[in-house]
């Protein structure tokens, strides 16, 4: 019955994922779950998601799915993860556990954290599951059991891919003891991750509702990206480099440090490498204690959130109400009337959309977070040296270009998505000035403000001597994002439903994108610096360069067309 349903009529090989799940009916059957229902809703999830449309393969995607192989673009593209971390093995040249597992378990949780929510914040907070299995006999447990799991494929197969290099590795460097230990803290790491956010959502649905509930929920990642940043920061100020020549490390571990809770996965490498000792023995407890209580918090707490989900759709409406800044902008940046109704109109969007907003502010929260750490970093260690030797100051406002794609993809989803038909039935000459208009927002909205807040902290450092140079980057900036929005925006903004195997577009593209915007900023930096007069060179092309696009470079064509679902 089930292979007719998913349109095979022979059946088919279980997918692993679903073999691991099995093995644990039992556990979902003492917490109360209808296990057949869950696996059913699950199932169902997984291949929805497999026949998405890929518009990245095009053809080929298509070709596959009419000859009933079905591929998710999310597992095919964790090779990219694995390479990233791969970067991570140059920690082994250290004989130090401590610092080595530190290091890992601190990128581990910010990995996973900034992936949990930005890109499955709006699959956990999805009302559709209530609306269309709620009103079966389904339970709420059974619901919010599917909806953990579904999401749970993803983050631990994400997370499996980030800690493969270094999990490989401990067993060829610290023993076949050290890599099982690996193994299970960063899969018990993404289970964290996984329930600290669905506990922290449900606190927050259990108080607020509506828009204001939502609001709350966006800037709760952003604190939540800020603290895991300051957090990654503060780990590096446990341990001082004695030797640089044999790498001796010192960790200079103090009781303030108790709060950092990636430090309670590293304590048990401690007792295997150095023996027993208080201090570890108090953070290996600290893991087992806040395990069970996280543990205890989600399973008697996952049905409720279920419950306290419907209230995220219920406000007051408000009217919308066009501040100054919008309207200055549009008078200054948009031509012609059509482009300023969509320029209101996509303004207005990026205030109220959820969806935008939960895949957007922790990458805008890290661009501020890390410049602002560097700064205060050096401003405390030495001003007059770095007054002496501005570049690395004058790279800070560049760390900004690697939200840009981010903010390409993020613009392309909406909880509002069938409402495209209007789009369609625009004339053709519509679409360009629609994309035009979306751009203009991104960058009015969110890169001149966070732009110049930086801008203003490496001014106080170098001096006003440096202001060209600074405004040259903005402008860099901006013809990065017309670039990056032409080649990301395969659909009209706003007409596409997040699906959780298109969860790592963004978080790709700004790994693609990092080794390029270093390249560029240094660049742009020693030209600049090298040659005085090229700074008004520069200054003279990317002026040309945007208003160009500005004023007349978006296509009408129909490769902006509307996606099915």
């Amino acid at each position: 019955m089930m292979n007719n349903i998913f349109g095979s009529g022979k059946k088919e090989k279980t997918p692993f994922y679903l073999t691991v799940v099995d093995k644990l009916a039992g556990l979902y059957t003492r917490q109360g779950v209808d296990y057949s229902q869950m696996r059913t809703i699950l199932q169902t999830k997984m291949v929805i998601d497999s026949r998405r449309e890929n518009l990245i393969q095009g053809a080929q995607s298509t070709k596959k799915r009419i000859e009933g192989e079905e591929k998710n673009q999310f597992f095919s593209s964790l090779w990219v993860y694995t390479l990233l971390s791969s970067f991570l093995l140059i920690l082994f040249a250290y004989d130090n556990w401590v610092f080595q597992y530190t290091t890992y378990f601190s990128f581990i949780f910010i990995m996973i954290f900034s992936t949990m929510l930005a890109n499955f914040s709006g699959i956990l907070l999805d009302t559709a599951d209530s609306t269309v299995i709620g009103t079966k006999p389904v339970s709420k447990k059974t619901l919010g059991a599917a909806k953990a799991t579904h999401i749970a494929i993803y983050l631990l197969s994400f997370s499996v891919a980030i800690g493969a290099p270094v999990t490989l590795s401990t067993f060829y460097f610290n023993g076949i003891a050290a890599g099982i230990l690996v193994a299970l803290l960063t899969l018990l790491a993404a289970f964290w991750c996984l329930s600290l956010t669905m506990i922290m959502y449900g606190t927050v649905l259990k108080r607020f509702d509506g828009e204001r509930l939502r609001n709350i929920i966006a800037y709760s990642q952003i604190a939540v990206s800020v603290i895991m940043v300051v957090g990654y920061y503060m780990m590096g100020q446990i341990f001082q480099i004695v030797n640089p020549e044999t790498l001796l490390v010192e960790m200079n571990l103090q009781l303030g440090h108790i709060l950092l809770f990636p430090m309670w996965f590293v304590a048990p490498f401690g007792m295997l490498q150095e023996g027993f000792t208080l201090v570890y023995a108090i953070y290996t407890g600290l893991l087992i204690a806040g395990t069970l209580v996280i543990a205890y918090l989600y399973m008697n707490n996952s049905d409720r959130i279920e419950t306290h989900l419907q209230k995220i759709n219920s406000s007051d409406p408000k009217p919308n109400t066009r501040s100054a800044i919008e309207r200055l902008s549009a008078k200054l940046l948009c031509f012609g009337s059509l482009e300023k109704a969509y320029f209101h109109f996509s303004w207005q969007l990026t205030k109220q959309e959820r969806e935008f907003k939960t895949r957007l502010y922790p990458s805008l929260a890290g661009a501020i977070v890390f410049p602002a750490v560097l700064f205060f970093q050096n401003l405390t260690a030495d001003s007059m040296e770095g007054m002496q030797t501005p570049y690395i100051y004058l790279i800070l406002p560049y760390f900004l270009i690697l939200s840009i794609p981010m903010m390409a993809v993020s613009v392309q989803f909406s909880n509002d998505y069938k409402g495209r038909w209007v789009f369609e039935m625009a004339p053709n000459q519509s679409r360009g000035p629609f994309v035009k208009a979306v751009t203009k927002v991104l960058l009015v909205k969110y890169i001149i403000p966070i732009y110049g807040i930086i801008s203003v902290l490496v001014l106080y450092m170098v001096g006003m001597s440096y202001a060209l140079q600074l405004i040259n980057g903005l402008l860099l900036m901006s013809t990065i994002l017309y670039i990056e929005s032409k080649r990301a925006n395969k659909t009209l903004p706003f007409t596409r439903k997040f699906a959780a195997s298109e969860a790592n577009q963004g978080c790709m593209a700004s790994l693609f994108f990092f080794f390029p915007v270093f390249i560029v900023s240094v660049v742009m930096v020693l030209l600049q610096n090298v040659f005085p007069t090229s700074e008004w060179i520069i200054a003279v092309l990317l002026v040309g360069i945007n208003v160009w696009w500005m004023t007349n470079r978006f296509s009408n064509k129909k490769n902006t067309k509307a996606v099915s679902v």
